[in-house]
């Protein structure tokens, strides 16, 4: 049967160099001794980078179901890295915060990011790096948008 190859190169391509860093991720996490599952690393992450959120919307700025989430968020507040604290405008909410506890693992979770991020870029000049990451940002924003929900950086 000669059925032509749709063109989805590009789509293919994210796909597959999405899957290869969660990989060289999860073995930096490993290298680095967080104990952390890359799960719970990027949870982390996601709240040092957006302090003081809701749960809900803490899953959809991740991307991930809420009750994903949850059990994300009850083994770093059983380890004493996070806490949730009752929302002030309303009681039935939490919102997540880190502890001082979260500091030295934040830091080896940058130092990890840091070296998937280098051995990725290593041979692609500086000017074409800013160009990568603002074409894949727009890639990403134009699929949130098809959502219906609002840019995320």
């Amino acid at each position: 049967m000669n059925i032509a190859y749709p063109n989805v190169s590009v789509t293919m391509l994210v796909v597959d160099l999405a899957r290869l860093l969660r990989r060289r991720f999860e073995a930096a996490l490993a290298d680095v001794e967080t104990g952390l599952t890359a799960g719970e690393a990027r949870t982390l992450f996601y709240v040092w980078r957006h302090p003081g959120q809701r749960q809900a919307a803490l899953a959809d700025i991740m991307f991930v179901e809420p009750m994903t989430l949850v059990g994300y968020l009850d083994s770093l507040e059983g380890s004493g890295l996070i806490k949730r604290c009752p929302d002030p405008k309303d009681k039935r909410a939490k919102l997540v915060e880190l502890t001082p506890e979260s500091n030295p693992l934040l830091e080896r979770i940058g130092a990890a990011l840091q070296s998937v991020r280098a051995k990725a870029l290593e041979d692609i000049p500086e000017d074409d790096r800013a160009v990568l990451e603002r074409l894949l940002q727009d890639m990403k924003d134009n699929l949130i948008s098809e959502e219906g929900i609002g840019k995320r950086k």
